[in-house]
C-alpha cells in the first residue's frame, strides 16, 4: 500500500492561519493529523528508531507547515575538523566574570583534535536528559538506573576493553564545544524526525597517548531541546547502532549544572575521557 504526502496533509492546514505568529496549538493540530492518519501518535517518550521513508517525508513536511506557522528556535550542532596550520585547539572550559573583571579562568587545549562539534543554544535548558536502554549487547558494569530503567549513564569495561559507554552531556550551551581526538571520520550524519545523529570513528594509532587503537562514536542530537546522548566503545558501529535504536529518551526531573561563565570546551574521547 502507497502513502501520499499530498493524502497524509489534506485538509490539515488551516485556510485562515496568520503566517509569521505564534500559534502552537495550530501547529500541534497538524502534526497530530498527519500522525493519526500514519498510525504513528503515540503517548510514550520518543524513541530513536528506523523510519519509513513516507514518514520521514511527513515529518519534514509538518515541520515546515509548523514552520510557516511560528518562527521555531532551534539548536544546532556543527562540526568541523582542525586546519592543517592550527597548532591546537583550546577555549575555556570555565570563566566567570564579575563586575567586569575575570576572577577565575582556565583554558583546556587539546593539540590531538581530529574534530570540533560546536554547539548554538537559543534558550538555556532547565532539565536534563536521561534514557533507559531496551538492548545492549552485554550487562552494564557501572550505572545506576531506577526501576524502570531510567539512568543517566550506563558503562561496561573492563582493564582492557569497554564494549559501550553511554551517557547524557548535561553541559551544552551556547558556543559550547566538544574535542574529539585522533584521526576522526565521520562515518554517517543523518536526520530521524528531531534527532541529528552523527555516527564518527576515530584512530589513535598516530598519537602519542594511546590507550586503544580505535573507538566508535554516535552522538544523538535533539535540535528542538539541545539533549545529547553520546554512545561510545570499542564495539563496531552496528553494535552502537543497536544501542541507539533500542533505547528511549526523555527530560528528568534533575536540574542542568549551574554555570555562570562564558562558553565552554570539552572532551568526549573513549581514550582519554
Amino acid at each position: 500500500m502507497k502513502t501520499r504526502i499530498t493524502d497524509l496533509v489534506q485538509d490539515c492546514y488551516p485556510e485562515d492561519i496568520d503566517i509569521g505568529e505564534y500559534n502552537e496549538e495550530i501547529t500541534l493540530r497538524i502534526l497530530d493529523s498527519v500522525q493519526n492518519r500514519l498510525g504513528t501518535n503515540t503517548i510514550r517518550p520518543r524513541r530513536i528508531r528506523k523510519l519509513s521513508r513516507a514518514l520521514l517525508l511527513a515529518a519534514a513536511l509538518v515541520l515546515a507547515l509548523g514552520t510557516a506557522a511560528f518562527a521555531i528556535a532551534e539548536y544546532t550542532l556543527s562540526l568541523r575538523k582542525p586546519a592543517e596550520d592550527e597548532e591546537l585547539v583550546s577555549g575555556f572550559r570555565y570563566e566567570e566574570v564579575v563586575d567586569g573583571e575575570v576572577r577565575n579562568s582556565e583554558i583546556l587545549a587539546y593539540p590531538d583534535a581530529g574534530m570540533v562539534f560546536s554547539f548554538s543554544c537559543p534558550e538555556e535548558q532547565r532539565f536534563t536528559p536521561e534514557f533507559r536502554c531496551f538492548w545492549v549487547p552485554q550487562e552494564a558494569t557501572e550505572g545506576i538506573t531506577d526501576e524502570q530503567g531510567w539512568t543517566k549513564r550506563l558503562f561496561c569495561g573492563s582493564e582492557n576493553e569497554i564494549p559501550y559507554s553511554i551517557t547524557t552531556i548535561d553541559y551544552i550551551r551556547d558556543g559550547f564545544q566538544l574535542i574529539l581526538n585522533g584521526d576522526v571520520e565521520i562515518i554517517k550524519e543523518e536526520y530521524l524526525g528531531d534527532w541529528q545523529i552523527l555516527e564518527a570513528t576515530s584512530d589513535y594509532s598516530s598519537l602519542a597517548y594511546q590507550t586503544y587503537d580505535r573507538a566508535n562514536y554516535i552522538l544523538l542530537f535533539d535540535k528542538t531541546t539541545g539533549y545529547l546522548i553520546l554512545i561510545s566503545g570499542e564495539s563496531d558501529i552496528e553494535t552502537l547502532e543497536h544501542i541507539a535504536y533500542e533505547m528511549e529518551i526523555r527530560e528528568s526531573s534533575i536540574p542542568r549544572p549551574e554555570y555562570s561563565g562564558g562558553p565552554a570546551i570539552g572532551l568526549i574521547d573513549l581514550a582519554r575521557g
